[in-house]
């Protein structure tokens, strides 16, 4: 009997402890649920008992759920969506085109309502029965008169005019939805009716409203991976009617005229420069502006050169004087609106580089040169007027460039060397004189203009007085820039001073002296002998003035 009661208060304790660890888990969960946030407890370590990960979740969310549940989905809308189509094109070939197109169209609607039954229970399965739909509807529709040997709609407008109708349905859906993957599909769809309308004054609007559309919906929406794939598909778009619209079974070459298309190229590249009155006070979209804004320019400019080519190889002058224009005024609004550097400084740039094209139409070689040293003082100038730093750095490679192609490439002219030696001069004194404008920190820019003015002084008087008074020429250069160091009390002319006179000295020993008659040479030795003793006593006295 001992033995029994012995066993009974066993049990008893047992269960006491049992209750009271269910009583302290029951705490623990009720304080867990009213304290801390579902996301908590979701992210809570895993050696806690109570906020352990459950294995059901994680199946949901393993890798064989997403591709059960998405790719297969995924899967099956394009095996239906191909099924149809090929039921249908099997339909016409048998000669039963309305029934094919009743199928088609009747597929499309049970797909749509299928897709709005399930938009609450599945909604990833909703959206791509959407998707699939629209995608039929589009196809059944262009086969009404396209890509059909016996078209059911003989009269092309109307079947152009039916699918406009379906493209501005699916802008208009996509907007209200703000769906950017419907968006999309409705620039796939525009372009592709572009494409298949095969006339510039109905591809090339379409293909330049598209474009225009997608810029208000990046404004609007912010919708930035849509923008740029459809930079590049308009542009594509663009190129496929230069080249002959290859897809409608014409042969691949460039077309024999272009109807005024280039109009709307200068839309096109207008309408993405706009993207950059878009820009955010906070500069998050500043690497995005600038990588959309040079992708339009580069694709800008190959189809332009295709079209300069083809259309205005002889006659291409105001072609891009109309884009100096547009790009200098669209600079200036820039400048205008924001302190943005990069806006103004690309699209005057841009300017400037289509002024020396249609400056080489009107001149040629070699004297266009001329009026592009002085075109570069007028970047100068401007890049002082937009405190712009980037325009002076590109504008100093670009003078450089010019100056080397025109030493290596063209005759020597007199009025063009003293011209480029002489702008080099001015542009550096200009940036010297206001770099705190140009918020220049080192003085590389300048130092380059020097050097290029420097070089270009020794071979203009080289090239322009007779060669026994070369060592004569440079030798009066070199008081020259003495005595503007001592005007100016700036060193770098006086360096220049002296870079003269070593020339001059090195000059007249090498060739002076082994070619000219005996007076020039003694006439030369003199007159470098008095300037270089003259300038070696203002040193002497110029350090011994601090000492007394």
């Amino acid at each position: 009997m001992a033995d029994h009661d012995s066993e009974i208060d066993k049990i008893v304790r047992r269960l006491d402890s049992i209750e009271l660890r269910l009583s302290r888990m029951e705490e623990s969960l009720s304080t867990v649920n009213t304290d801390i946030p579902y996301n908590t407890i979701a992210e809570a370590p895993a050696n806690e008992p109570f906020l352990s990960s459950d294995p059901a979740a994680e199946e949901e969310t393993g890798l064989e759920s997403q591709i059960g549940r998405f790719g297969l989905a995924w899967l099956g809308n394009i095996v239906l969506l191909f099924g149809i189509t090929i039921l249908t094109q099997y339909m016409m070939n048998l000669g039963h085109q309305y029934l094919s197109v009743i199928f088609g169209y009747a597929a499309a609607v049970s797909i749509f309502f299928l897709a709005k039954y399930l938009k609450k229970s599945n909604v990833h399965l909703a959206f791509m029965f959407r998707m699939n739909a629209q995608i039929l509807l589009f196809y059944v529709t262009v086969r009404l008169h396209f890509f059909s040997d016996s078209p059911l709609i003989s009269n092309k407008a109307i079947s152009l005019i039916l699918l406009l109708f379906i493209i501005g349905y699916q802008a208009y859906w996509s907007i209200q939805n703000r769906s950017q993957a419907f968006a999309a599909i409705t620039v796939i769809f525009a372009l592709v009716t572009a494409a298949i309308g095969d006339t510039t004054h109905f591809t090339l609007p379409l293909v330049t409203l598209t474009s225009a559309a997608i810029i208000y919906s990046y404004h609007r929406f912010n919708w930035e991976p849509l923008l740029v794939v459809t930079v590049f598909l308009t542009y594509i778009s663009f190129s496929l009617w230069l080249l002959g619209n290859p897809l409608m079974g014409h042969p691949l070459q460039l077309i024999a005229e272009q109807h005024f298309g280039v109009i709307y190229l200068f839309l096109l590249g207008a309408s993405y420069s706009s993207i950059l009155f878009f820009r955010k006070d906070d500069t998050s979209t500043d690497d995005y502006l600038i990588g959309v804004t040079i992708a339009n320019g580069i694709l800008f400019t190959l189809i332009l050169f295709l079209v300069v080519v083809r259309f205005f190889s002889t006659d291409y002058v105001s072609l891009f004087a109309g884009i100096t224009v547009c790009c200098l005024v669209y600079s200036t609004i820039f400048h205008s609106r924001s302190d943005w550097n990069f806006a103004s400084a690309f699209y005057a740039l841009y300017g400037f580089m289509a002024m020396t094209i249609s400056l080489y139409g009107l001149y040629g070689f070699p004297k266009v040169y001329l009026l592009l040293s002085v075109q570069s003082l007028l970047v100068v100038s401007m890049a002082l007027w937009f405190r712009n730093r980037l325009i002076v750095v590109m504008n100093s490679l670009l003078f450089l460039t010019i100056m080397l192609v025109y030493l290596f490439s063209s005759k020597s002219i007199n009025s063009v060397n003293f011209s480029f030696a002489f702008i080099s001069l001015i542009s550096a004194r200009i940036i010297n004189w206001k770099s705190s404008r140009l918020k220049i920190e080192t003085d590389i820019m300048r130092n380059l203009y020097m050097i290029e003015g420097f070089f270009m002084m020794l071979y203009a008087m080289a090239q322009a007085v007779p060669k026994q008074f070369v060592t004569l020429s440079w030798t009066l250069a070199a008081l020259l820039y003495f005595l503007v160091s001592i005007l100016l009390k700036n060193i770098k002319y006086r360096y220049m001073a002296l870079g003269t006179m070593i020339c001059a000295a090195f000059y007249l020993f090498l060739v002076d002296l082994a070619r000219i008659e005996i007076i020039y040479r003694i006439l030369a030795l003199l007159f470098l002998a008095v300037i270089s003793i003259g300038i070696s006593i203002y040193y002497t006295n110029r350090i011994k003035k601090p000492e007394s």
